[in-house]
């Protein structure tokens, strides 16, 4: 009888260490499984990224040219004036901080120079000054005391069409309002500085 419940034993303690052995063999499969899915978490999340960017270009591609309505402005064609634009704007930083008013006719369009050389047009411009000691005597005092100081601390972060020729260089602010900065025209393919007038 004792023989009999040692066998049963071996049996038992036996078969108990085969089942322990298969265990790790069911378990094995599904440890692979994460890795697998990792990949595709990050492709989603690129892709959304990706959408997030293309969006945000393109609302700024409509609010820029939603003023034209004869005339059209592919994104291309968009991508470059602002580049041009903002480039221009960068060189005409670095003439204001040395306040170099030669350099600076260059940048500005022949019909501003002409209405800001006029005597009469530079009297109004000095009568809207806050301060009334300055006295502009030509255009070169305009840049200095009026051009410079109305643009000195500008930051300019979009474009708006007017035509595709004509644009102007803005700030949008937080709560949606714009400043404009500066005003382009293109003449003979160059975009060059429009003063409005008075």
């Amino acid at each position: 009888m004792k023989k009999i419940i040692y066998i049963a034993l071996l049996l038992i303690i036996g078969l108990s260490f085969t089942a322990c052995g298969s265990t790790p063999q069911n378990d094995a499969a599904p440890a692979s499984a994460p890795a697998q899915v990792e990949p595709v978490d990050d492709e989603v999340v690129s892709v959304e990224e990706t959408v997030s960017i293309i969006d945000d270009d393109d609302d700024e591609y409509l609010r820029s040219t939603e003023d034209l309505i004869e005339e059209t402005v592919s994104r291309e064609e968009f991508a470059e004036d602002k580049a041009q634009i903002l480039k221009i704007i960068d060189q005409l930083h670095d003439i204001m901080v040395r306040e170099d008013a030669k350099e600076w006719m260059k940048y500005i369009d022949p019909a501003s120079i002409k209405y800001y050389s006029t005597p009469a047009n530079i009297r109004k411009a000095q009568k809207k000054l806050p301060d009334k000691t300055i006295v502009l005597n030509g255009i070169g005092d305009y840049f200095k005391y009026v051009f410079i100081p109305s643009r000195k601390r500008s930051e300019v972060k979009e474009i708006r069409y007017i035509s595709k020729t004509n644009i102007k260089a803005v700030n949008v602010k937080d709560d949606g309002s714009v400043i404009v900065y500066y005003q382009f025209v293109k003449v003979d393919n160059k975009w060059l500085v429009h003063i409005p007038t008075l």
